[in-house]
């Protein structure tokens, strides 16, 4: 009886799939960046992963330091997450950190700590199986496929 695994993709090539271990890798690097921000009450330590979310929207998972850092720490897995997907989720982890790091610095301390809250909330629900931005993605899609029926179905 020759029962063979499922392939893995191993290369840093992820053109429409991204393997999910390479996804919780980035979502680790974020956590410990946010966990070392508020250990030490250094907020600049949250422009690295800014660095790596932005160089990572640009040129592709394969750029992402995170990635590469913490994805080999991580069991090997063939579960995929659609790269759509992780292009919302990556802009939404930027303009967190860019409203946290911009709120800090201008003294809005409350505002850079909720938007924290957010990202961090929105990152250990994704490490435990739930995908807060892959459900606003969904209901954003949802509503702009209604919005687009009911233009089309008005006179």
């Amino acid at each position: 009886m020759n029962m063979s695994q499922p392939t893995v993709n191993v290369s840093y090539e992820c053109v429409e799939e991204v393997p999910l271990h390479r996804v919780r890798g980035n979502q680790l690097g974020i956590l410990l960046s946010v966990i070392a921000t508020v250990l030490t009450q250094q907020w600049w330590i949250l422009v690295l992963p800014l660095v790596v979310q932005i160089i990572s929207r640009t040129y592709g998972v394969k750029y992402n330091l995170f990635v590469r850092l913490f994805s080999p720490l991580l069991p090997v897995s063939p579960r995929t997450e659609a790269r759509e997907l992780l292009r919302f989720n990556n802009l939404l982890a930027i303009l967190f950190l860019v409203i946290t790091i911009a709120a800090h610095y201008l003294g809005l301390t409350l505002l850079s700590y909720i938007s924290l809250g957010m990202l961090t909330a929105a990152v250990v629900a994704a490490l435990s199986g739930f995908c807060l931005g892959c459900f606003m993605y969904f209901q954003y899609k949802q509503f702009r496929l209604r919005r687009a029926a009911k233009a089309k179905a008005a006179p």
